[in-house]
């Protein structure tokens, strides 16, 4: 991109004009429709029609912005978002082995991603929840992934992407505190009694827990792996948006989310344990010894993952705009399966702690 030409800050800013710089090339005339409405909550989305004559320029794009919510941008900066998925495309994206969009344009600061158009690929809906042949592609494409990155040397070079150590990574207690009683206010009396004593538990203990966990092997994490973010094609192959929350860490946490979460509670109570031995199966695989992962382990991290994610969004709520419909939906969705999961596997008791919570 050779434009000074200011940088967008809203989808309103998304001019033919700019556009022609940012891409280099003669446009006529563009056609900006915002998409993914509650389910990107740390950015604005749109899908942009180009008409051009001129070859190079491709027939639509995905334009990403920050978030103009004032939470969500204090909350982004806290955790870097913009700054990461920035230096992923500046980095990392071109050494994938799974599929991701092509970033047209980079811009850092202020934060503007100009992105490939994964259509006609089908989007997953995480609302509705996967069908088993999403989630099993989805979990073998996750195991693709974590097998490549596994203990790659390159990770402790990226100085961007944090690690378990990373002092963002401890924020959760101060955030569940503020978002806990509206939480409890919302949630309280639909949820099982004993998996919120259990968050409240575990929650003072999560710098101990993260801590026990910063000598373990480690590989590139996506931080949000859910169908709102997969993409799948006709051939079978799946593409991965959204890489906002990458890190280095323990591939089990990938695997929790999405299966806990992408799944209706009756499709994760009949498939998680296969799918588990699945993505376990795709590891060893891609060249993860035997011994380095195991179902047991992965099956430890599962359990302990589960009450990790619920504390997470108890800490959550105050985020969600609740005038949203899809936003809403879409929380109600991870908290209700979450929940469903932790009870169903008894997964407190991972933690040691009581069965009665």
């Amino acid at each position: 991109m050779a434009t000074n030409m200011p940088v967008p800050q809203s989808l309103d800013d998304v001019t033919a004009h700019w556009m022609s710089e940012a891409l280099g090339g003669s446009i006529d005339s563009i056609d900006v429709r915002p998409i993914a409405a509650g389910e990107g909550f740390m950015g604005q989305l749109a899908r942009v029609g180009i008409t051009s004559a001129d070859e190079k320029v491709p027939a639509s794009v995905i334009v990403k912005l920050p978030t103009a919510d004032p939470g969500g941008q204090v909350i982004g900066q806290m955790m870097g978002v913009w700054e990461r998925e920035h230096c992923f495309y500046r980095d990392v994206a071109s050494q994938m082995t799974i599929r991701v969009p092509t970033a047209y344009v980079n811009i850092a600061e202020p934060p503007c991603l100009v992105l490939e158009d994964l259509a006609p690929a089908t989007v997953g809906d995480h609302v509705a929840g996967a069908t088993l042949d999403q989630a099993q592609r989805a979990v073998d494409a996750l195991a693709r992934h974590h097998a490549a990155w596994f203990q790659h040397p390159s990770l402790t070079t990226y100085e961007w992407m944090p690690g378990l150590d990373d002092p963002s990574v401890l924020t959760l207690k101060d955030t569940f505190d503020m978002g806990w009683p509206l939480f409890l206010e919302r949630f309280s009396g639909e949820l099982p009694e004993r998996c919120l004593r259990w968050c409240e538990r575990f929650v003072e203990d999560i710098p101990t827990w993260i801590a026990g966990h910063f000598d373990d092997l480690v590989t590139m994490t996506h931080g949000d792996f859910r169908l709102d973010n997969l993409f799948f094609y006709d051939d079978g192959s799946v593409a991965v948006i959204d890489w906002q929350m990458s890190m280095r860490a323990p591939g089990q946490g990938d695997f929790v989310y999405f299966c806990a979460n992408n799944l209706t509670t009756e499709m994760r109570r009949e498939h998680e344990h296969d799918l588990l031995e699945r993505y376990v199966a795709g590891l060893h695989a891609g060249g993860v010894p035997a011994d380095a992962v195991t179902v047991d382990m992965v099956r430890q991290g599962y359990l302990e993952g589960l009450v990790f994610y619920a504390v997470s969004f108890g800490a959550s709520l105050l985020t969600i705009d609740p005038a949203n419909e899809r936003g809403a939906a879409l929380f109600e969705a991870l908290v209700r399966r979450t929940f469903a999961a932790v009870d169903d596997l008894d997964a407190g008791l991972a933690l040691g702690f009581p069965v009665d919570g």
